[in-house]
């Protein structure tokens, strides 16, 4: 039983990283046809929320949406977080290269690791210890080298400015946080799709104001056609996976796992906004892939 459980939890993050990883692209084609962040974190959620209630809906048990101070508290934590981790990371793209924010964004694992000791007194093995390392050399080098980024000049899609960087660096931080209360919340209340739509509802809510501006800038059915994608697919979808991976995994194993989301993002922005990294970026991507499957195998040790 824990052997399925743990194999339920790993494809569940796998899944999540592979739809997650084409939000970066898909990030820089809205802000092609004219999205602005404010306009692209107002809408994600509200169709998010669609998705999730009208999918739960088809269910053969669908969940119920009573919910008391406890689990409107935590889904009002969750999505704080999730939303501090969304924009920190989309912004980040408008101001550097696919890569670069994926790489800075998933030093996720060290504050996790930290983090999942101090609040939910995760014990962690040594083999995991290694696995961090090894993926935060990964993502030194794809953020640090000179060398790394794309192969060709910065364009205006692809930009790699400073403050990019230290937006997914903050991304990293609040990522590593949303691990940890995942986990926390899943062992406290199992029902996570529930507290998930919760989760969508309250952002929705929170950003509605900011939606009604977006109808009036002329922009083509197309971009409203990858908005909607982006929103279910690389919105909805990884957050109510990660989510539930929360049932399954310790925060620091998640995170590691996650580290997955780095070259199917990296592949995604190859075939969607035509960045091709360099070979020292593939290089970062071997020590990341590592670190993940070390992450996957090993075995942490809780009280």
């Amino acid at each position: 039983m824990v052997i399925g459980n743990r194999a339920r939890g790993i494809a569940l993050v796998l899944s999540a990283s592979a739809l997650w990883g084409a939000t970066g692209p898909l990030t820089k084609i809205l802000r092609a046809h004219g999205f602005a962040l404010t306009d692209i974190l107002s809408w994600r959620y509200f169709i998010g929320f669609i998705c999730l209630a009208t999918c739960s809906r088809l269910l053969p048990t669908p969940p119920g949406f009573r919910i008391d101070a406890k689990r409107f508290s935590s889904a009002l934590v969750l999505a704080l977080s999730i939303f501090g981790v969304n924009t920190t990371f989309t912004w980040s793209n408008f101001f550097t290269t696919v890569a670069n924010a994926q790489a800075l964004t998933f030093t996720a694992p060290l504050f996790a690791s930290v983090l999942a000791w101090l609040l939910l007194r995760e014990r962690i093995r040594a083999t995991h210890l290694l696995a961090i390392g090894i993926g935060f050399a990964g993502v030194c080098l794809l953020a640090f080298s000179p060398y790394a980024g794309t192969a060709g000049p910065p364009t205006s899609l692809s930009p790699n400015l400073p403050v990019g960087n230290a937006l997914a660096l903050l991304c990293g931080l609040l990522y590593g946080w949303y691990f940890v209360i995942a986990r926390k919340a899943a062992q406290r209340d199992t029902a996570v799709l529930a507290s998930t739509i919760w989760q969508f509802l309250i952002l929705s809510v929170l950003l509605s104001p900011l939606m009604p501006g977006t109808l009036f800038k002329g922009i083509e059915g197309s971009g409203y056609l990858y908005l909607v994608i982006y929103s279910t697919l690389c919105t909805a979808g990884p957050i109510l996976l990660l989510n539930l991976a929360g049932l399954f995994l310790p925060a620091h194993e998640t995170s590691l796992l996650a580290l997955s989301q780095v070259p199917f993002s990296i592949f995604a922005g190859m075939a969607m906004v035509r960045e091709f990294p360099p070979l020292i970026t593939w290089i970062g991507v071997v020590f990341i892939l590592v670190a993940g499957f070390q992450g996957a195998w090993g075995r942490a040790v809780q009280d």
